[in-house]
């Protein structure tokens, strides 16, 4: 019977012990480069730099996001590949975005006079440790300067 409570009790400091990790701060995008492209859709290519607050290092199992460009949907983010993360630093997530051009194709004058957009991402990222993940939430907005991470 000692035996019994005595597990439980590590059990429960375990448990009690572990605290929820802290969210992905993004940082910036760089590198964008189209793939596929036609009237209808296209594919764009980036790496999202990302900084883990986190005294300890993560495996970023997936992630879905929505990508906003000026409060227009541009189109969905995933990431369906296993990242180590690196502890209180900043990590490169390289990643595909499929994009609606029916969303884009009106941003696109505005695209080429001002290369100042407003993004916006929301949705959530499934991380942890150990084998426990769990889903971080993302919302960021904020403002990027797209050509300057445009690769010629």
């Amino acid at each position: 019977m000692k035996k019994t409570s005595y597990i439980v009790y590590v059990i429960m400091l375990l448990i009690c012990s572990c605290k929820a990790p802290k969210d992905f701060v993004f940082r910036d995008v760089q590198n964008f480069s189209i793939g596929k492209a036609d009237l209808h859709q296209a594919q764009l290519s980036m790496d999202v730099k990302l900084y883990n607050p986190n005294n300890y290092r993560m495996k970023l199992k997936k992630a879905d996001l929505d990508v906003y460009m000026n409060n227009k949907h541009l189109g969905k983010m995933n990431v369906r590949e296993r990242y180590t993360v690196p502890q209180m630093d900043t990590f490169s997530l390289p990643i595909v975005l499929d994009v609606d051009m029916n969303n884009v194709l009106p941003n696109a004058l505005q695209l080429i006079m001002n290369s100042n957009v407003t993004v916006k991402l929301t949705g959530k990222v499934k991380a942890g440790r150990h084998g426990v993940f769990i889903n971080i939430p993302v919302n960021y907005e904020g403002t990027q300067n797209i050509s300057s991470g445009i690769k010629w």
